[in-house]
């Protein structure tokens, strides 16, 4: 048989491949990045056969990877991609120093996804989208910025001050 007439059978889609892992397109080409996983063209479209799609599913065994981070990041397994033959004992300094800031910068992403999320919702918020309590903090620290009663005094005060400055820098 030719892998045309074979395709329903023994060759799957990258559709099928993403719904039986529970992943999206994203993590899909990820995923057979790192693995160097081709798909085949057959009439156009693109199949991975059975031996591929058995190394994606053992992409998320535990002996594959120390832990597998999806949802959160790019980064999408702590997986080191070492040379052949060499061990995490070989790995020089300053790759281990590289190793350690990344590991760092993916813990502040962590530590400060949440403080993101509520600057952009901040961002978008009105007067009226603010809690009762919080519309009252608002009121008062304005009515302390700006008391009437003290308007013309404090404007004509202002007024008189900017024009001594004025006329000394001349």
């Amino acid at each position: 048989m030719t892998p045309e007439n074979q395709a329903e059978k023994v060759w799957v889609t990258p559709a099928e491949a993403q719904k039986e892992l529970g992943i999206g397109e994203s993590q899909y080409y990820v995923r057979t990045e790192r693995l160097g996983i081709n798909s085949t063209r057959i009439k156009g479209k693109a199949y991975l056969s059975q031996e591929q799609m058995q190394k994606l599913r053992e992409y998320n065994q535990p002996q594959n990877a120390l832990a597998t981070v999806d949802n959160s990041s790019e980064i999408t397994s702590l997986e080191i991609p070492l040379q052949s033959g060499s061990n995490v004992g070989e790995i020089s300094s300053e790759e281990k120093d590289d190793i350690w800031r990344l590991a760092g910068e993916i813990k502040a992403r962590q530590l400060t996804a949440k403080d993101l999320l509520a600057l952009h919702l901040a961002a978008g918020m009105k007067f009226e989208d603010l809690d009762l309590d919080l519309q009252e903090r608002v009121q008062e620290v304005n009515a302390a910025a700006n008391p009437e009663n003290m308007g013309k005094s404090i404007a004509g005060t202002a007024q008189a001050m900017l024009e001594e400055r004025r006329s000394h820098q001349k």
